[in-house]
Formats: C-alpha cells, sequence, structure tokens
C-alpha cells in the first residue's frame, strides 16, 4: 500500500518560496493501478519523484508497503529503488552506447546480484516486452518505441511491488504509444504490482483504478473507475479530510 500523508514541497526560500504541493493525502491499496492527472506544473512529477523516494517532501510522509521513506538511511533507499521500485520515464532515460541487455541489468548491478542470475532475469523481462531478438544492440539503433520498451523491461527486470510511469507515451506517435499503455497495463495485471501512472491524457487516465486530480499542488478531484468524480476544489479543508470513495481504500485530504 501507498500512504501519501500530508505531503508539501516548497522549493526556494522565503519571498523565492514556491509550493509545488500544498498538504497532499491519499492512500492506494496493493495491486491497485493509479493516474495522477494534471496539467504542465500541477505538480504531479513532483509528488511521483516523491513518492518513488527521488525527492524529500518539505513536511510529511510517505508509506510504502509499512515503511516511511523519510526514515530510510541511503543504502536502505537504494535497495528500495533497486528491489522495490521500477520507474519509466518519457524520455527513456537509456544509455544510447550499450547494449539492450546492459541496460536491461543496470539495477541488478545496483542490487549486487551474481551475472548468473542477472542473466536469466534479463531474457524474462526482454521476452515480457518482445526485445529477445535485440539483446546485442546498442540502445541507440532502436525506435522510440523500442527504446520505451527496453526502459520497461528495465522497470520490471526485478520484479518491484510498484511501478511507476511518467507520461510514457509522451514522445510516442499514438499508434506506439497505444502500445505501450496496452504492454504497461499487462504487465501490471501478470506481475499483480501497484501501478502509478503521471499523465495529462484522460483517455490513458480513465484505464486506472483511481484517478486523481491536481491543481496548483492541490488534490482537486478523485475518481475510482466506475464510480462518479468527487470533486474537492470548492471544499473547506475540513471537507476534504472527510472526503473518501465509498470503498475508504483511497482517503483525500490534500
Amino acid at each position: 500500500m501507498i500512504e501519501v500523508k500530508d505531503v508539501t514541497k516548497v522549493y526556494g526560500k522565503k519571498d523565492n518560496a514556491f509550493s509545488a504541493l500544498k498538504s497532499v493525502s491519499f492512500s492506494v491499496p496493493d495491486k491497485a493501478s493509479l493516474a495522477i492527472i494534471g496539467k504542465s506544473g500541477s505538480g504531479k512529477s513532483t509528488l511521483m519523484h516523491i513518492i518513488g523516494g527521488l525527492d524529500h517532501p518539505t513536511e510529511g510522509e510517505v508509506i510504502v508497503n509499512g515503511r516511511s521513506l523519510k526514515r530510510l538511511k541511503r543504502k536502505a533507499m537504494d535497495k528500495f529503488r533497486a528491489n522495490d521500485l521500477g520507474f519509466v520515464f518519457q524520455s527513456f532515460f537509456v544509455e544510447g552506447n550499450q547494449t539492450v541487455y546492459q541496460n536491461v541489468a543496470l539495477p541488478l548491478e545496483i542490487a549486487q546480484m551474481r551475472p548468473r542470475q542477472r542473466k536469466e532475469l534479463i531474457q524474462q523481462a526482454l521476452e515480457q516486452v518482445e526485445l529477445s531478438d535485440k539483446i546485442n544492440a546498442k540502445a541507440k539503433n532502436l525506435s522510440g518505441g523500442q527504446k520505451q520498451r527496453l526502459a520497461i523491461a528495465r522497470a520490471i527486470v526485478s520484479s518491484p511491488k510498484l511501478i511507476m510511469a511518467d507520461e510514457p507515451t509522451g514522445n510516442l506517435d499514438s499508434a506506439t504509444g497505444d502500445k505501450i499503455v496496452e504492454l504497461l497495463f499487462d504487465l501490471h495485471q501478470k506481475t499483480g504490482s501497484t501501478l502509478v501512472i503521471v499523465t495529462h491524457d484522460n483517455d490513458l487516465a480513465a484505464k486506472c483504478d483511481i484517478q486523481i486530480s491536481l491543481k496548483d499542488g492541490e488534490i482537486v478531484s478523485i475518481k475510482k473507475k466506475g464510480d462518479r468524480k468527487v470533486d474537492l476544489s470548492t471544499n473547506t479543508r475540513d471537507d476534504k479530510e472527510k472526503a473518501q470513495t465509498d470503498s475508504g481504500k483511497v482517503r483525500v485530504q490534500g
């Protein structure tokens, strides 16, 4: 489970201070898919980075599978990212001069897994994203869709409990993007991982179990698949603290 508790993120100080997130709170059950929706500057990528331990909140905390990220020391945080977390970014972030195999091996190297163990996991991950035939190819020679599939293979190779995708189709044409979305959700179902997608695409968000909309660093609405949207944009803080879905599994206090 992911628990986000009163998370505030402020950049800068005094007159230059900017609040990217303002007392954001919600929880997501295991194996669910979550879409974080918002325009540029809404705070959605900041929130994803904080959930993934790439950034730290100014106030509040994030708890993933019972562990408070702010209490993890550096080595424990590195282990958490290597073993429990898989990231897929809009810009791919693959190493162009390395082979497909070497790119997928990176999180396993960080986890200090033995080479013999790595090989089987890498082959399995590449098979899942249909890149087995490119195993020795340089990443720079892949198409955009292939690079994103490579990024997904790298994200899933350690069988993480949480997969996070930041605008995964943003740099792809619509046909290729649709295939990547289908692949992400297929892997999400097969692996039983929790999937968090940051997007401004409402059609993509609608595929997720839970949709949380951000504006100016605050949650303005929340919706579960099949339920009506709960609009929090005009609510008082007390109202927001009471807002929750019928299941009680997604709670909003932002």
